[in-house]
């Protein structure tokens, strides 16, 4: 297993514009784009830690009542760190060694477009989704 360093933690929200002064005016982080609406269901922000290169966290609101960012935050106790990104340069030999390690792995198709992702699940984190993003043949 390969991992060449952190992307981002992602935070759900109820809103992002509601929070979003204390990261960029309370804590100077800087706004990366603006909000964009995942084909998944959610609305999504990033504000970078520090370069424009380095790890961002990414704010994810609820884009009505049946995406996933509104049922993990109507679940009771939940940590409101949705997800931490991770990316590899071979997402396959990355999931097949975590999964030959007794970790469960989750693996949908392909998105046209879109990065290659797989992910670990919850339940064996404490909670927590880590994604795992294909970078290949380089750092992003």
């Amino acid at each position: 297993m390969t991992f060449t360093r952190l992307a981002c933690a992602s935070i759900a929200v109820p809103s992002i514009d509601a929070v979003l002064p204390v990261y960029t005016e309370g804590l100077r982080m800087r706004v990366h784009g603006p909000v964009r609406t995942s084909q998944r269901g959610y609305g999504l922000r990033w504000v970078e830690l520090g370069d424009e290169n380095g790890p961002m966290i990414e704010l994810m609101e609820p884009v009505g009542e049946a995406g996933p960012v509104h049922r993990f935050l109507e679940r009771p106790g939940s940590s409101r760190i949705y997800q931490i990104r991770f990316y590899t340069d071979d997402l396959d030999h990355t999931l097949t060694g975590a999964a030959g390690r007794g970790v469960r792995v989750v693996r949908g198709p392909d998105v046209e477009g879109e990065p290659r992702l797989g992910f670990i699940h919850p339940g064996q984190t404490g909670g927590a989704l880590i994604e795992v993003m294909e970078t290949p043949g380089e750092t992003p």
